[in-house]
């Protein structure tokens, strides 16, 4: 019996310590995160999807003025927050624009674009749609048309040219409307105040094809690059032109900058400027007087950081240098330029404009 009573004794007390064990271990385990809400972050829950009505539209056989434009509409079907990262089109004469970007689950948006017709339009245009949609990552748009411009013009651009010690210099173009009927042109309008057209005298309103001159007055600010437009307007459709033209060319003044406007390119030589040649530094514009008149510089200057400007003369009076250095190396992208005060009276500033371009090691 005591041998038995001291067996009985041991399993109790063992299973007292294995219970006392067993709490312990449970106690020391860490308490379980609740579940995170479904409400917390919405973005990263769902998956988006993105449906078109139609990503198919046909203009069929038309005659149009200077645009097409139309709208593709679509809706987020899924779950989750729709990005419409980029819209891609096929070509520069297309541009498209979609609002929202961001689609929540059940909401829409769509995609406008318009279409520039400045010569026969014959074919297919598309616009590839870039999104978040897992399984349609890209989705192509069809624009199908068979278009003739309303307008045809004798070329699309005029360059003109204004001489130093000129006040005025004139060009023409010839405008003209192909369905035969009378052109319908009743303003003519410049996107520059120095530049003015007009009808030529011998136009007839019920004619379909007109001549029409453009003359380019001396601005007041300096010479410069002619980069403008005169646009044809219909009174009965005063929204947007029926037809523009682009204007390009030269203003000169008595002293010209060679070249007009500079584009330096700093080459990578490290981040020491002890370790740049002179020359990957340095460049020069030359000034030379057009008309041969002799001419008096100072006060050179320019508004790039690092950058110093000095007036080298070649010829007195009529050539120069002017001698750009960076005394720091320049450290981003930049846009600015450089001056210098004269003693003409027509040209009391000139103007040349800079463009630096670095290395992304800078």
């Amino acid at each position: 019996m005591r041998r038995t009573f001291s067996l009985a004794g041991f399993c109790l007390t063992g299973l007292i310590g294995s219970f006392g064990i067993t709490t312990t271990l449970k106690a020391a385990q860490p308490e379980a995160p609740p579940a995170k809400s479904a409400a917390v972050d919405p973005v990263s829950k769902g998956t988006p999807k993105i449906q078109f009505e139609t990503n198919f539209f046909d203009f069929g056989k038309t005659t149009a003025v200077e645009t097409l434009s139309g709208v593709f509409k679509f809706k987020n079907v899924g779950d989750g927050i729709l990005k419409v990262d980029r819209l891609e089109p096929s070509c520069d004469c297309t541009e498209p624009r979609v609002k929202p970007d961001t689609v929540a689950p059940g909401d829409g948006g769509q995609i406008t674009y318009l279409i520039t017709v400045d010569r026969v339009l014959n074919r297919q245009r598309y616009i590839r749609v870039h999104s978040n949609d897992p399984k349609s990552p890209v989705v192509q748009l069809t624009i199908q048309a068979d278009c003739t411009p309303l307008y045809e013009l004798s070329s699309k651009t005029l360059w003109m040219m204004l001489p130093a010690g000129k006040d005025e210099a004139q060009g023409k173009f010839t405008v003209t409307r192909t369905d035969g009927r009378p052109l319908e042109i009743d303003r003519l309008t410049a996107s520059q105040e120095w530049i003015s057209a007009a009808f030529d005298p011998s136009f007839k309103p019920q004619e379909s094809s007109a001549r029409i001159n453009v003359t380019v007055h001396r601005p007041s600010s300096p010479p410069s690059l002619i980069n403008t437009t005169v646009q044809m307007w219909n009174s009965n459709q005063p929204a947007r032109p029926l037809q523009s033209i682009l204007l390009t060319g030269e203003i000169q003044g008595e002293l010209a900058a060679v070249p007009p406007r500079l584009y330096w390119v700093i080459p990578d030589f490290g981040k020491d400027k002890a370790g740049y040649p002179v020359e990957a530094l340095t460049r020069n514009v030359e000034l030379r007087s057009v008309l041969g008149h002799k001419v008096e510089l100072k006060n050179a200057a320019s508004n790039i950081k690092g950058m110093s400007v000095q007036i080298v003369p070649k010829e007195p009076g009529k050539t120069f240098d002017l001698v750009l250095q960076f005394n720091e190396l320049p450290q981003a992208f930049t846009n600015g330029n450089v001056t210098v005060e004269t003693s003409l009276a027509s040209l009391p500033k000139l103007e040349v404009p800079v463009t630096i371009a670095v290395p992304s090691a800078n």
